[in-house]
């Protein structure tokens, strides 16, 4: 309905936007789900069909499980002249996204054959907007000297168990063929475990990939009506605002306002249009209840049931089994959003939209053992007896949502670590984050230290950190110094991006005779303001009319203006914070300021 005139994609990847695809067009062909580019039906792309181990240039996977031992002395009171020593074990892998060139051929020459067209070309993978990642095993729960450090995910201490556990979730690579490196820290016991699952035919460790995309819908001649205050007296927002949900718990929150007509969908056209027709209902609906949260930094005591949901990610009767996972992410968690609006609201689906959909793809670790069990590049076990000529490397790890943000916000980042050993002396290493480094290649970052009159071995592993940003156009960031023991260092942006979205009904805005809408946000970066604005006209699809904003992480409120141009030349004011991401710009305001005048 309105004019977005600010820049409202400050964040897309480069060339996301010559890359919109059909989303209700894609055809699955040669094993592979296709997708028509918009601009050019004639050219597919498609969705990565597998995760694969990486491998170096020589053609070697990049894959190490290394078991220790520390050598202590037993407890004085006991007899026994063999007894257990310290120690445990690293497992790191990289693990990257990959389609065999022959599937890609074979899907072109379906896609050729269906429609009759030689001029069709699959010209290479979609780019995805966002992507996590959910690691699941049973060997490796509750390792106590250790965490999922690949995005620094903690492994619950005490005792094992064999029921599956979510041991790690985080974001993964948005482009097919980056690596994700994960790297963990096991106990004796886990480590032995997980060597014994090594040498079974299918270890007991799974990866599964779940990857956002973004494509235009159809258009449809349906329209969607809310009444917020039926709304609000559903189950799914008695729970609380504190309550975190799953895809298929959205799903059901969704079916309950349609039964108790909450929620009423009117549309004409064919079935066969219907199912499409859903999900960009579910979708946008989606958007203006719930926000996604990253399960890994939810506290332990807030998450519930819901790590315990995700566990059951690959399971036919979990997340992926269930209907319409291709709407809601199976590694996320979702939390409703606090809704202030009264009265009835309709969407319309006349236009095409920009709507989002999933892709899962599962990554089983395979015969590696069989293949380089023997050889001691990948499976060794070493004795720490011998300090003076060992090392310590420290990987670390970018959040792979952070490289499309060098082009956009972020100038340089610097992680410091800082090892204070026992003999008083201080080492210090440094590894410098830019654009051009981050275009080079991120997936094997390192820092060394070295023995320094460090006689206790396990006090030899802790060392301290701080990250530094600096953003363009100004702004600073540095954290605290964090003590810990990890084998990898995870980069987090200490900022979020938050997307700020226009709602209301284009028919009551033309019936108070509103000409224009102003929308000026300010929020604070790092001590800096921003302030982009948006301007609407009537006369354009209004739920389209959205702005992304970066917010420092755990600041979610932003202060907004909106300004009615009305007609004779008039104004209505109104400011309000406020962090739902929501803004209803048909609900004038009865007490606004009225500036008069002219613009």
């Amino acid at each position: 309905m309105f004019l977005l005139v600010a820049a409202a994609a400050l964040a897309l990847p480069e060339g996301s936007s010559a890359q919109q695809v059909l989303m209700d067009r894609g055809v699955r062909a040669g094993g592979l789900w296709c997708f028509p580019v918009a601009r050019d039906s004639l050219q597919y792309v498609y969705l990565p069909a597998a995760a694969r181990l990486a491998t170096d240039d020589q053609g070697r996977p990049q894959f190490s499980f290394v078991r220790y031992v520390v050598n202590a002395t037993a407890d004085s009171a006991r007899a026994a002249t063999i007894t257990e020593a310290k120690g445990g074990g690293i497992l790191t892998f990289l693990v990257l996204l990959d389609t065999p060139e022959s599937m890609i051929r074979d899907a072109e020459r379906t896609l050729r054959g269906r429609y009759k067209k030689n001029e069709i070309v699959v010209r290479g993978p979609i780019v995805f907007q966002d992507g996590r990642y959910t690691l699941v095993s049973s060997v490796l729960k509750n390792a106590s000297a250790g965490t999922a450090t690949a995005e620094g995910t903690s492994g619950d201490a005490g005792a094992g168990t064999t029921e599956h556990a979510v041991i790690a979730t985080g974001r993964a690579p948005v482009l097919e063929g980056n690596r994700l490196a994960l790297s963990f820290d096991l106990d004796p016991e886990h480590a032995s475990l997980l060597l014994q699952s090594f040498q079974m035919n299918t270890p007991d460790v799974s990866l599964v990939f779940d990857m956002t995309f973004e494509g235009l819908s159809e258009a449809y001649d349906a329209d969607l009506t809310i009444d917020w205050s039926e709304v609000k007296q559903s189950q799914s927002f008695k729970a609380g605002a504190s309550y975190y949900f799953i895809g298929a718990d959205v799903d059901l929150a969704f079916d309950e306002m349609f039964k108790k007509h909450a929620i009423n969908l009117r549309s004409s056209g064919s079935d066969a249009s219907m199912e499409a027709l859903l999900n960009t209902v579910y979708s946008k609906l989606l958007e203006l209840m719930f926000r996604p949260v990253e399960p890994e930094r939810i506290p332990p005591d807030q998450s519930g049931g819901l790590m315990d949901a995700l566990s059951k990610i690959g399971n036919p009767n979990g997340p992926m089994g269930a209907r319409k996972t291709t709407g809601f992410g199976a590694s996320v968690g979702y939390q409703r959003k606090e809704i202030r609006s009264e009265g009835k609201s309709q969407l319309s689906f006349n236009h095409r939209s920009s709507v989002q959909r999933h892709s899962f793809v599962t990554f089983q670790m395979g015969d590696v053992h069989k293949r380089y069990g023997k050889d001691p590049h990948y499976f060794r076990a070493v004795n720490l007896g011998d300090p003076t000529f060992q090392q310590r490397e420290v990987h670390v790890s970018v959040d792979a949502a952070l490289l499309p943000d060098f082009d956009s916000y972020v100038n340089t980042v610097t992680v410091t670590l800082r090892k204070d050993h026992q003999n008083g002396e201080q080492t210090l290493r440094e590894v410098v984050l830019d654009r051009a480094s981050v275009k080079k290649g991120v997936e094997d970052l390192r820092m060394i230290y070295g023995w320094n009159g460090d006689e206790d071995r396990m006090a030899w592993l802790d060392y301290a950190y701080r990250t530094r940003w600096s953003f363009k156009g100004g702004g600073a960031f540095e954290s605290d110094w964090k003590k810990t023991s990890a084998p990898m260092i995870d980069l987090f942006a200490p900022y979020e991006h938050r997307t700020v979205q226009l709602v209301g009904d284009q028919g009551a805005l033309k019936s108070k005779g509103v000409r224009a809408v102003i929308v000026q946000l300010d929020y604070p970066f790092f001590g800096e303001r921003r302030r982009p604005q948006m301007v609407v006209r009537p006369g354009e699809a209004i739920e389209e009319k959205q702005v992304q904003i970066t917010l420092p992480l755990g600041q979610p409120d932003y202060e907004y203006a909106v300004t009615w141009q009305m007609e004779g030349n008039k104004r209505l004011t109104d400011k309000r914070r406020d962090s739902s991401g929501l803004i209803f710009v048909d609900e004038l305001p009865v007490n606004a300021n009225n500036g008069g005048g002219t613009q």
